[in-house]
């Protein structure tokens, strides 16, 4: 019982109640037993004065146990009293049997007790004329008595009230505990395949917020899972290509239907295609799992740029595009080969998805720089512009979804910002933001 959250909750609500319990019926009982004893100790005082009263008004025999009354609560009993000489006899009593004997008592004013045929008694003590004394007294039985009445109907209150806090608090345990239960059921029985097993909707309480956490959680990793196919299947498609080609011309050189020469060329470029694609798997994957330092380098930008523009230019010659470089000198210690790669990525992209051209630009900003590429193809829907850079993101012109993904793996690390917009050129925007100075 105790390995479960419904078990400690209950466990400690029984200890907490129980030792309140405890606790208010000790704490209680002192309070009525001290009121009770000052109740009797006053009660006495006036008894005393209306006994000396009617002593100096008449006789000692004139006094009765009857003239005496005790009022506790709603009920009356009846205070006892005897007079003593110099020599401590009782020459006078409420009890006619007591006359004659010897006792005595202390007149200390701190002693309010003494002990009578085996019982303890409560007593006030006054001087009177001749040398005699008067006490007047009163059982503890009875105060005994009067307290276990009232502690009887306090314990009868406390228990109900127990009674009712302990089924306050059973609810309570049940509904704090049953959403953890049934979030328990639906992640034990949860797999991001199935997607008719979701987590139950929460409130708006803690629990209910950690439950909808859970839900949104399952929910990326369904979109996850479903990406990691469309990745693979994407991945596959892209391998099988350079693959067939190879073993094609491998075949066609073997039966010599061409020559040993162009057969071996076409094996080679698409060995290298298929090189460069499983090196760039490679590298994203490395760098979602392997915190790897990287190592900062002094380096003009401008030439950075400058030598992108010259590495994609014969790709861009190729499909008629004109890639056209705005720049200012501007050196700083950064990660080189990161960034490099960053533009060469976004450059790539436009000029695979550019009509006619391409602008690469860089331009500072405070503490850092600033990289965009724009082109003029159709650029990319405002809805998927937040998506564009997931890891398994395709374009219609597109290969793998890696280089992006690769470029926003790179800013997360460097605490750069990156994004994607709509172009004046009426294509897409691809901005890449570096600060030496980012947190």
């Amino acid at each position: 019982m105790m390995r479960t959250i419904r078990g400690r909750i209950f466990t400690s609500l029984i200890i907490v109640m129980v030792f309140s319990v405890l606790t208010t019926v000790f704490l209680f009982n002192q309070l009525i037993d001290g009121m009770l004893m000052d109740q009797a100790r006053n009660q006495l005082r006036l008894q005393m004065t209306k006994a000396i009263d009617i002593i100096e008004g008449g006789d000692v025999g004139d006094l009765s146990t009857e003239d005496l009354e005790l009022r506790f609560r709603d009920r009356m009993f009846y205070a006892d009293f005897f007079v003593l000489n110099p020599s401590d006899q009782i020459i006078a009593a409420g009890d006619g049997d007591m006359e004659g004997q010897s006792i005595h008592i202390s007149m200390s004013p701190r002693d309010h007790f003494f002990t009578l045929h085996g019982q303890k008694m409560m007593y006030t003590h006054q001087k009177l004329e001749n040398g005699l004394r008067i006490v007047v007294y009163t059982p503890m039985d009875i105060l005994k008595q009067i307290s276990g009445r009232v502690l009887r109907v306090s314990l009868l209150a406390i228990g109900i009230s127990f009674g009712v806090i302990f089924i306050v608090g059973l609810w309570f345990v049940w509904k704090t505990t049953r959403p953890l239960q049934q979030l328990k059921e639906a992640v034990s029985k949860y797999h991001p395949s199935y997607r008719g097993l979701g987590i139950p909707q929460g409130d708006t309480s803690e629990i209910g917020q950690l439950m909808d956490t859970f839900s949104n959680m399952s929910g990326r990793i369904q979109r996850h899972h479903q990406q990691q196919i469309e990745f693979l299947q994407n991945v596959s498609h892209e391998l099988r290509t350079p693959l067939m080609s190879i073993q094609g011309y491998a075949s066609a050189v073997k039966d010599q239907v061409v020559s040993v020469e162009h057969g071996l060329s076409v094996v080679m470029a698409e060995s290298e295609r298929l090189i460069r694609m499983v090196d760039r798997l490679l590298q994203l994957t490395r760098m979602e799992t392997v915190q790897e330092e990287w190592k900062l380098t002094e380096v003009d930008l401008q030439e950075m740029m400058e030598q992108v523009h010259q590495l994609i230019a014969p790709a861009a010659a190729d499909r008629g595009v004109a890639v056209l470089v705005k720049t200012v000198p501007l050196e700083m210690a950064i990660p080189a080969e990161q960034i490099f790669q960053v533009a060469m990525n976004f450059t790539q992209n436009a000029v695979r998805y550019a009509s006619n051209e391409v602008r690469l630009e860089l331009s500072p900003i405070a503490g850092g720089f600033r990289i965009h590429v724009e082109d003029d193809g159709p650029g990319v829907p405002e809805h998927e512009r937040l998506s564009v850079f997931d890891r398994f993101y395709t374009g219609k012109a597109g290969i793998t979804g890696i280089g992006l993904a690769i470029c926003k793996q790179t800013a997360d690390r460097l605490g750069a910002a990156i994004g994607c917009e709509g172009s004046d050129l009426g294509g897409a925007r691809f901005w890449f933001e570096y600060r030496q100075d980012r947190p």
